[in-house]
């Protein structure tokens, strides 16, 4: 899809590697990258889509290393609520793209060329390198149009959580708090009002458009 031309130096080694962890950080957690061995195994299924334990285990190692690195002080993790709150994730994640197809959200080729172009990883320069962008997806064994299909799946979600958050109101109790305090601590109050609001929003959602799809987990696979 992504036609652009670049430069024609090389891209170093050292960014490679740089661009090589954050490709992996941002997309194994959803099982995007190389697959060990493959199975037919489905951890969970929403409507006709299906997670298998390969993806759900590829996504639980990540947020694994994700929490140790983050807190490397922090107390053991414990396995089975870690589980859960991964294969929730995943389930979560695939409802809603579920409910942005019906919804008719979609993301242009331009939005999807924009959103690579801009990324920092692929530049040189501050300029998008197309060499880098081909050789840091070939690092990863990773083909251009599955790393473009899952980011026009972020991008949807973005669009289709935004527009769930806009949704959301303060409540009369929230606005009387923002009006009795002085003018310079109202923004910053009032962004964190908003962020409570539409995580609520985006939460309430998701378990409602789910009670009307057909969810089948299979946990036990996980044991």
């Amino acid at each position: 899809m992504l036609k652009i031309m670049g430069t024609n130096k090389l891209a170093s080694y050292i960014i490679l590697v740089a661009i090589t962890v954050v490709i992996i950080a941002t997309f194994v957690f959803w099982g995007i990258g190389p697959k060990d061995r493959p199975t037919e195994a489905v951890v969970a299924q929403i409507e006709d889509e299906k997670i298998t334990t390969d993806e759900f285990w590829r996504a639980y190692e990540n947020e694994y290393k994700r929490i140790k690195e983050n807190s490397p002080n922090a107390e053991d993790i414990k396995k089975p609520e870690l589980q859960d709150r991964v294969l929730n994730s995943l389930v979560n994640r695939t409802v809603l793209l579920i409910a942005a197809e019906k919804t008719g959200i979609t993301v242009t080729e331009k939005e999807l060329q924009d959103a690579i172009i801009k990324m920092p990883y692929f530049q040189r320069n501050g300029v998008f390198d197309q060499n880098i962008y081909m050789r840091a997806l070939k690092l990863n064994r990773m083909t251009s149009q599955a790393f473009e299909s899952e980011l026009r799946n972020d991008l949807i979600l973005n669009k289709m959580t935004r527009m769930i958050g806009e949704t959301s109101e303060l409540s009369p109790e929230e606005i009387k708090i923002l009006d009795s305090i002085g003018a310079g601590n109202q923004e910053q109050l009032l962004q964190i009002f908003r962020s409570n609001k539409s995580s609520q929003a985006i939460t309430a959602y998701i378990e409602s458009v789910k009670r009307q799809m057909k969810v089948t987990v299979n946990k036990d696979l996980l044991s």
